[in-house]
């Protein structure tokens, strides 16, 4: 178990190296090499897909922590998309100690008005990390317009605050946001998909939602390959043409900085994408899967992919 544990730690290391190798040139922050491992000053998204390690290596958890600046981070987890936020909280609370971060807090947000308070702006203002907890992303959409989010969404474009959501709490980033729906690759089980208004049937299905808009033009989608959601998340892009499709695999992550992103984790990232550009050739995101008019690209950990040309950095 040390073993196992020593060994993902190592390729969680290896993994920052080389974001930053490849990224210093697009950075405005500092980055900086201390007892081997790489520290980022804060200014950075991390969209993880789900079902993140929190007891053994906790190797996303980990970057996430050295991302908002190792034992001297302040992070604040907000645990409104849970149905037992007072579990949640207990939960990663042990995990970021066992990460040697002492300054862990809960911020519950229960309404609008909480959202809008001084308080609540105060404790986001001394933040160097927010963390945004599974559950149900549904429980997240008052906060779209909300005076915290527009705190959160300065702090990161300014580079002083690093931003993680995981599962429901990582859907909700962009600023459309899946809900719900059973949508199936040509509609439903008992159907054989020939019929093309299937299709339309099974984008009736999905559900959408205002996000919270801190990462732009994108609808993220988590649990993916163990939930099987391409489908899911081809009906969200043809919805809204102009967003990339992401959607990311569990204990896996996106790092997001400087318009791009690089993929963290045990996982795959599959991008989906309406406007195709001709120079940057696709790879299926599996055999026999076809998207009519969408472009498709699987990455896996350690790939880049470059958001403003929306294709991978090789």
């Amino acid at each position: 178990m040390v073993k196992r544990a020593i060994i993902a730690k190592d390729r969680v290391n290896e993994q920052l190296n080389g974001i930053g190798e490849l990224a210093e040139p697009h950075m405005s922050a500092k980055m900086v090499t201390r007892a081997g491992v790489m520290e980022f000053s804060p200014g950075c998204l991390m969209v993880i897909g789900g079902a993140e390690d929190r007891a053994s290596d906790r190797g996303l958890l980990q970057a996430f922590a050295e991302l908002c600046g190792g034992a001297g981070a302040r992070i604040v987890l907000i645990t409104t998309a849970s149905g037992r936020p007072a579990q949640s909280f207990a939960t990663y609370l042990a995990a970021f100690r066992r990460l040697g971060i002492g300054d862990v807090r809960e911020l519950r947000l229960d309404s609008h008005e909480q959202a809008n308070s001084e308080q609540t702006h105060r404790t986001l203002a001394q933040a160097t990390g927010i963390f945004f907890t599974g559950g149900d992303q549904a429980r997240l959409q008052f906060l779209a317009r909300s005076r915290a989010i527009l705190t959160l969404r300065g702090r990161v474009a300014d580079g002083s605050l690093a931003i993680a959501g995981t599962s429901a709490g990582g859907t909700a980033l962009g600023p459309v946001m899946i809900l719900g729906g059973d949508v199936r690759m040509g509609g439903d089980d008992d159907q054989d998909g020939d019929d093309p208004g299937d299709q339309e049937a099974a984008d009736e299905r999905l559900r959408m939602g205002p996000g919270l808009g801190l990462l732009p033009a994108s609808v993220i989608d988590v649990h993916f390959t163990q939930r099987e959601r391409l489908p899911r998340l081809i009906a969200a892009v043809r919805r809204h043409p102009s967003h990339l499709g992401i959607g990311i695999d569990e204990d896996t992550a996106v790092l997001v900085r400087s318009g791009r992103f690089d993929v963290l984790g045990h996982g795959e990232v599959v991008t989906v994408d309406a406007a195709p550009a001709a120079d940057s050739p696709a790879e299926p995101a599996a055999a026999g899967e076809r998207a009519p008019g969408l472009r498709l690209h699987r990455l896996r950990s350690g790939d880049a992919f470059d958001l403003e040309r929306r294709r991978p950095l090789r």
